[in-house]
């Protein structure tokens, strides 16, 4: 009979609810508890997803010797704190990026991850198993679009619920908070390290966390000659925009998600592929979930099943988080 793991969900927002609502059926996962500050939410959850018990205290779940797995999908602030209790009770982990907000709790985070081998831990950069993004790696790293490459990319949020997003920027900006996926991107797709960045930033909102920032834009060369940027916002009056595009001198490709295409959105996300000296296009369909943290966590598992590697390992998470850090940096010394 396969195994089966007690998992423990530790916070009950957005994100919880992406890792808990497509593993909770899995025929290997007994859904122990959900944990949150949040009684209620913590209620809800359970109710919602035939969870075993409710808690608000993150160490009543981590010590219990039912759970296997904890997923923590909480603020950076608090994922190290979480992190050593979880090593220290034996448990998996699953973490959300980024690992924290600062570089010492960064560097706390690496060691700790490396000075316990025998609990397997995975960073949520999600986009690592996202189907899309794995056939573009494909393609790239087989020398579709020839090197060295521009990138462009930018992730906008126009903003709906702006005191979620106000807590959000007292933990991590734009840049850092979700730009460590797309520094892991073009290190993956070029195999090549970040050099040199420069960053700006703009304060949009009046009413900011003290020596925040919610706009910003990186700029990045890498060693391989590719340069790019990475553009990011949260605000009340700017347009949401999600941009992915790769050009070399071989062709570009870029990234059409499902939700944003205006026809066959059945086919699942596109592909765009220009290819010169042809100067044709290739249309690419996708069918890819965008956030799949089900196959993440079966990751997690075959790690714990097979001793298989994280995918990225810790130090390729800790490269991008210090990359993504040091432009946050850049820009926060400006409004010191």
């Amino acid at each position: 009979m396969d195994k089966t793991y007690g998992v423990a969900l530790i916070g009950c927002g957005h994100m919880g609810e992406a890792h808990i609502s497509n593993i909770y059926y899995k025929t290997n996962v007994r859904m122990e508890y959900v944990c949150d500050l949040d009684q209620n939410r913590a209620a809800l959850f359970q109710k919602k997803y035939g969870v075993r018990l409710t808690c608000t205290d993150p160490a009543a779940c981590i010590q219990d010797e039912n759970v296997d797995i904890v997923i923590i999908a909480t603020y950076p602030s608090t994922h190290l704190e979480l992190l050593k209790l979880c090593l220290k009770n034996h448990k998996h982990v699953l973490c959300e990026k980024p690992i924290a907000g600062n570089h010492a709790e960064g560097k706390e985070f690496l060691r700790q991850v490396k000075e316990h081998a025998e609990c397997k831990v995975l960073i949520g950069h999600i986009l690592r198993h996202n189907a899309t993004y794995q056939k573009v790696a494909e393609m790239i790293q087989d020398g579709a679009i020839g090197k060295p490459i521009a990138f462009r990319m930018v992730q906008n949020h126009h903003t709906m619920d702006w005191e979620k997003y106000k807590r959000m920027l007292g933990e991590a900006s734009p840049l850092l908070d979700c730009g460590v996926h797309y520094v892991d991107i073009i290190k993956w797709f070029t195999g090549s390290e970040v050099k040199k960045i420069a960053a700006s930033g703009a304060r949009t909102e009046p009413d900011l966390p003290e020596g925040s920032f919610n706009y910003g834009l990186m700029m990045m060369e890498l060693e391989d000659g590719s340069v790019g940027y990475y553009e990011a916002g949260w605000s009340n009056t700017l347009s949401a925009d999600n941009l992915k595009e790769f050009s070399g001198p071989r062709g570009s490709i870029r990234i059409i998600y499902r939700k944003d295409r205006q026809t066959h959105q059945e086919e699942g996300d596109l592909i765009e592929y220009y290819k010169f000296p042809e100067k044709v296009y290739e249309m690419i369909n996708v069918q890819c979930q965008r956030k799949p943290t089900g196959r993440q966590f079966d990751h997690l598992v075959k790690m714990i099943e097979t001793g298989c590697n994280a995918v990225p390992d810790i130090d390729e998470v800790y490269e991008s988080f210090a990359v993504c850090l040091k432009a946050q940096e850049q820009v926060s010394e400006e409004y010191k």
